[in-house]
């Protein structure tokens, strides 16, 4: 499957959220990676890009397990890697969910602007 970059909604974050992740399949074979640090710089209902300093072999099929949080929301998802692309001294990845997770991201969404709306400023 390839990346969606072209999803009705993808919401890029004005500061990316932090994430952690870990390697839990290469190819066929089950992993357990320790968890690493990275930041969610954008989220679609299926997908995200993930920014990391973690360089991850896209030769081969790897998938995730990424946890981050937003909005009071925990969200947790098993991904497929899908691209890389080296950007200002670390890693982007785009990442493919596993599953349904549309539902969960829109009311995270949902529930990031409504706390971004009250913070700005009425003029």
């Amino acid at each position: 499957m390839r990346y969606r970059r072209n999803e009705t909604l993808r919401y890029t974050f004005e500061e990316p959220l932090s994430a952690g992740f870990k390697l839990i399949k290469v190819d066929k074979n089950p992993v357990n990676s320790s968890m690493g640090a990275g930041s969610v710089i954008d989220i679609s209902p299926g997908g995200m890009r993930l920014a990391t300093d973690v360089h991850i072999p896209t030769s081969k099929t790897v998938h995730l397990f990424v946890a981050t949080s937003l909005a009071g929301h925990d969200l947790s998802f098993t991904a497929e890697v899908i691209w890389m692309k080296p950007s200002r001294g670390q890693y982007h990845y785009g990442l493919d969910f596993i599953g349904d997770h549309q539902e969960e991201v829109f009311q995270a969404l949902k529930k990031h602007n409504q706390i971004k709306d009250k913070k700005t400023p009425k003029e």
